[in-house]
């Protein structure tokens, strides 16, 4: 916008016919064509276009900072052949704001600021027709990388003093200054600078160079930076601006700090022995052996239950079988009649053995097969004992025992011969009386009552083998 006026404004401090100096304006005043400085700053402009300037043909100096500028058109410096300084610092230009046209009228510039702006990237295309350009400061920006195309197309022959300073810079090509062959100043401080190649070694001009408050990382990618510095300081003619701050923040080898003291040799033991693997070294092996101590304790409690619950296990069923063999003092089939008899009949006053679910299927199997059972040869015994009992004249009667027995379970074995050798033990030699012609006929009858009962049982053996399921209580019926 742009406002003639007959006076200078009040906010003006200077008005004449070569200066004029004013703060907080809303617009650019009209100045005469005489003026060779033209500053106004501190205000709210927040464009600028070409028709505001298009009186200063004559103007070598112009300042716009700290206006709030954001867009530039290309006609805005259109005209101002003469104009050798530019000061656009403070605002918020942009790098889309800038175009090829945007300097292209400049020929004669010398001074370029652009500090303090929201400039992400440079494009070398901008200065290709400021060729007398001699400082550029682009510091304060929002700068992140310098690539080969940051300054190769630009005309920058005469360029002296660059100023990249505080920005996000973290990056540099080896080619990024190439085509700055009168450079003298570089400042590269307050960056993120961590590792970079020598891209300084072609200026040969360079006299002053600030690589200060940066994050360098000291590794043997830096050897050249680190050889080309220590050249570069030991020169009368060259300084290194404030380097003892350029220090390494993350070094691979503990004893360097600095980015001078990075040398050949100490890359070298640094690659023999980066602090970095053995420090994870260490830290695996301690892993390691804890992971083993852990595994090896829980193996440990692992296997020892497994021992105790398999002994558990061991004793348990040892218990068990000690129980059982204790409650049933049955002899087997194959044992005499009643050789384990008195032995319970101590102990429990008669020999009353379960018969198990096993035993019966053993018992019934060998029913089956015809062989003769512990049950068939005690009744053998009671028609014996019958038989003996009507010659011998017993006090006991045959069939009280046999009811005595009958209220005992089905499923028990019961001992006969052994309950009547208890009851009735055999008379003293003493009183033995000499056999007489009744005794023999009492024995034949006796002997002729046993084969009958002999064939008694194996009709009832044959009976059982064609039909098992009969119980043994029909078949002593």
């Amino acid at each position: 916008m742009i406002q003639l006026t007959a006076s200078c404004p009040p906010s003006c401090v200077v008005c004449s016919e070569d200066i004029t100096l004013c703060q907080g304006l809303t617009y650019i005043l009209a100045v005469p064509a005489s003026t060779k400085a033209l500053i106004v700053t501190d205000g709210s402009i927040t464009s600028v276009e070409g028709f505001n300037l298009s009186f200063l043909f004559n103007a070598t100096l112009l300042r716009l900072s700290a206006n709030g500028i954001t867009t530039i058109r290309d006609d805005a410096f259109l005209g101002l052949r003469t104009l050798k300084t530019l000061l656009l610092d403070q605002n918020q230009i942009s790098s889309s704001s800038i175009t090829y046209s945007t300097f292209h009228e400049l020929q004669k510039l010398q001074v370029l600021v652009l500090s303090n702006n929201i400039l992400s990237r440079i494009r070398g295309i901008w200065f290709m027709s400021t060729k007398d350009l001699i400082r550029l400061h682009l510091n304060g920006n929002q700068l992140m990388s310098i690539t080969g195309e940051s300054f190769e197309m630009a005309k920058l022959g005469k360029l002296r003093i660059l100023d990249l300073s505080n920005n996000f810079i973290s990056s540099i090509e080896k080619r990024a200054f190439h085509g700055l062959a009168q450079l003298m100043e570089i400042d590269l401080s307050r960056n993120r600078l961590a590792i970079i190649p020598d891209t300084f070694s072609s200026l040969a001009q360079l006299s002053l160079l600030s690589l200060d408050q940066n994050s360098w990382n000291c590794t043997c990618k830096l050897h050249d930076l680190a050889s080309f510095l220590r050249k570069y300081v030991n020169s009368s003619s060259r300084m290194l601006r404030n380097a003892d701050n350029v220090s390494c923040r993350a070094s691979e080898n503990p004893s360097v700090t600095n980015l001078l003291e990075l040398t050949e040799v100490n890359c070298k033991s640094a690659l023999k022995h980066p602090p970095g693997i053995l420090e994870n070294r260490r830290r695996n092996y301690g892993r390691d052996v804890a992971l083993v101590a852990v595994f090896s304790f829980l193996g440990g409690v692992g296997l020892t239950c497994l021992v105790l619950a398999l002994f558990n296990r061991k004793f348990q069923h040892g218990k068990a079988n000690e129980h059982s063999s204790g409650n049933c003092c049955c002899r087997t089939l194959d044992e005499s009649q009643c050789g384990h008899e008195p032995r319970n009949y101590l102990t429990k006053g008669y020999c009353n053995c379960h018969l198990t679910r096993e035993n019966e299927i053993k018992v019934m199997s060998m029913l089956g097969s015809g062989r003769e059972t512990p049950l068939l040869k005690e009744n053998s015994h009671q028609a014996t004992v019958k038989a003996e009992s009507k010659c011998t004249g017993l006090k006991m009667p045959l069939r009280s025992i046999q009811k005595e027995n009958e209220q005992m379970k089905n499923d028990h074995f019961l001992c006969l011969n052994c309950r009547l050798l208890q009851s009735y033990p055999p008379e003293s030699s003493g009183n033995a009386a000499v056999p007489n012609e009744a005794d023999g006929l009492c024995q034949k009858q006796f002997q002729r009552r046993v084969r009958m009962g002999h064939s008694r049982i194996k009709s009832e053996t044959r009976i059982a083998s064609v039909n098992p399921g009969l119980s043994l209580e029909n078949r002593d019926t």
